[in-house]
């Protein structure tokens, strides 16, 4: 059935909208129900001021009408009515106000694409559990080019200088000074502390400092030690106590013993030898050398005896050792010196291979 009444164009519609309170301004906010209310307009709006009603004699802006002239503060609006004609079919720009909206109604689908710009996003507001994982392994967010954010892999300059230490790397063993870092193989991978190859390692050396009659015994008093700063990468050196002599570290020890003898009388037959031992009680002889001398009655000389041996230190407790000395008829000394290296021991530690 066909609808019987005016066309929807001649239907009118008037809006109440709120009562301004003037304050000495010229221009105010139009607003309904407190909220900010966008008119057709100025010619749509009638406004009432002390009893007086104003028409087309404002201008509106949105939703800010301006008098053109300041209204006191001791003028009352009586009323603004905003007449509309027909039935709204289109909504004013800037009608439509955030009370208008209801919880959730804005969804994605309605957002149009790369709407939401930088200056729209609160500092901060952005976390990693808004943030989608990277796709390839082994990258990090970073600076992509100026002004971006994308998957980089971490760069040397990303690092600042002096920042990686011992415990940021991947290492099965605990540091040791003087040690490198070697590759790992199996399947833990990483690196690990080693000794270094080859070269030396602590060098270090001892000296007879008072001359004794020569006999078959051990020395086992007046010896120190010439090089008080041994070289190499342990920072130890060999100790001794009443002539034995105790390892630093295990490992292979080259040891040299130097032996200056002088003797008095005629053929004389003197030795000279390193003595060592694996379990720290039952000592043997390592390296010997001997010599026969001739000299006239009346006479000195002075020899030179010097021996070496190669030991493997498998345990500093029990590896230990010691310099002996024998001499045949009498009228020998071993040199021994404070000053000057006379008699004197060597030890160099070779470095692991």
């Amino acid at each position: 059935m066909a609808y019987i009444g005016r066309g929807t164009d001649s239907i009118s519609n008037v809006e109440v909208l709120d009562n301004i309170t003037f304050s000495g301004a010229s221009s105010y906010t139009l607003q309904k129900g407190s909220a900010n209310y966008v008119p057709i307009s100025a010619a749509n709006i009638l406004v009432s001021i002390d009893g007086v009603v104003q028409a087309n004699n404002f201008s509106v802006n949105g939703s800010t009408i301006d008098f053109g002239v300041a209204i006191a503060n001791t003028s009352t609006c009586n009323f603004i009515l905003h007449y509309g004609v027909g039935l709204v079919t289109t909504v004013q720009d800037g009608a439509i106000t955030s009370t208008k909206l209801g919880s959730s109604s804005v969804t994605s689908a309605k957002m149009a694409s790369n709407s939401i710009a930088t200056a729209s996003i609160i500092d901060d507001a952005i976390t990693y559990a808004k943030m989608q994982d990277t796709s390839a392994a082994n990258r990090v967010l970073g600076a992509a080019s100026a002004g971006t954010v994308g998957e980089v892999q971490i760069a040397t300059s990303m690092i600042a200088d002096a920042q990686v230490d011992e415990s940021k790397l991947k290492i099965s063993n605990a540091p040791t000074n003087g040690y490198f870092l070697s590759a790992q193989s199996g399947g833990s991978g990483g690196m690990t502390w080693a000794e270094a190859g080859g070269g030396l390692e602590v060098a270090d050396q001892w000296r007879l400092t008072t001359s004794l009659a020569v006999a078959d015994a051990f020395l086992t008093a007046n010896l120190e030690q010439v090089d008080t700063a041994p070289q190499g990468s342990l920072g130890s050196a060999m100790t001794q106590s009443s002539g034995v002599f105790t390892f630093p570290s295990t490992g292979f020890y080259w040891v040299k013993a130097n032996a200056q003898i002088k003797h008095n009388a005629n053929t004389r037959q003197c030795q000279f030898g390193i003595y060592g031992t694996a379990n720290n009680s039952s000592y043997a002889a390592l390296s010997l050398q001997h010599t026969y001398i001739t000299i006239g009655a009346s006479g000195n000389t002075t020899t030179s005896l010097v021996t070496d041996t190669l030991i493997d230190v498998t345990n500093v407790s029990t590896h230990k050792v010691k310099f002996y000395m024998a001499g045949t008829g009498g009228g020998e000394d071993l040199q021994g010196d404070s000053s000057v290296n006379a008699t004197y021991f060597t030890f160099i530690k070779l470095g692991a291979t």
